[in-house]
């Protein structure tokens, strides 16, 4: 798979997850430093997702139809048959889904996101090492932060 590394404006769109356990909650805490126009879709969700008032809880299974209106979608269901249906009922729908548990089965994959103010590194190993991708991203998050220390470091001796 190859993949193309690109932001997407999500402004006015809701974003989907279909599961509501632990992988779930994991995506929603990379994407609530984006946006809070999250719906999720599962017969149970974790109390740790409920605690989180402003997003939408639909409590029921899966139906195609559920797609509908959605830019992204993610399939963090632990049923691994059918997050790949969600996937191809995704592409009749016009709909981009992430298949946690195959990304080879989903149109994108997740990168790995360090965010300060208006900036955003995103490092991506095209869904061979998630591991990997993971140690670049804190590498470059403590380069940065070292770079602010030395900088405010400088300053506060010149004055």
């Amino acid at each position: 798979m190859q993949y193309l590394p690109l932001n997407i404006n999500i402004t006015g769109q809701q974003i989907l997850i279909v599961g509501a356990g632990k992988v779930a909650l994991h995506k929603i805490e990379g994407l609530e430093r984006f946006t809070r126009s999250i719906k999720v879709l599962a017969p149970l969700v974790l109390d740790e997702i409920r605690a989180r008032s402003w997003i939408e809880i639909v409590e029921k299974p899966y139906e195609a139809s559920d797609l509908r209106g959605h830019l992204l979608v993610y399939a963090t269901t632990d049923n691994p048959v059918l997050n790949a249906r969600i996937a191809e009922d995704g592409l009749r729908q016009g709909c981009l889904v992430n298949v946690v548990d195959n990304p080879s089965r989903g149109h994108f994959i997740s990168p790995a996101i360090y965010k300060r103010g208006y900036m955003t590194v995103a490092v991506s190993s095209n869904g061979k090492d998630v591991k990997s991708s993971v140690l670049w991203r804190n590498r470059i998050r403590q380069w940065v932060e070292l770079d602010i220390l030395t900088s405010l470091t400088a300053i506060h001796n010149n004055n």
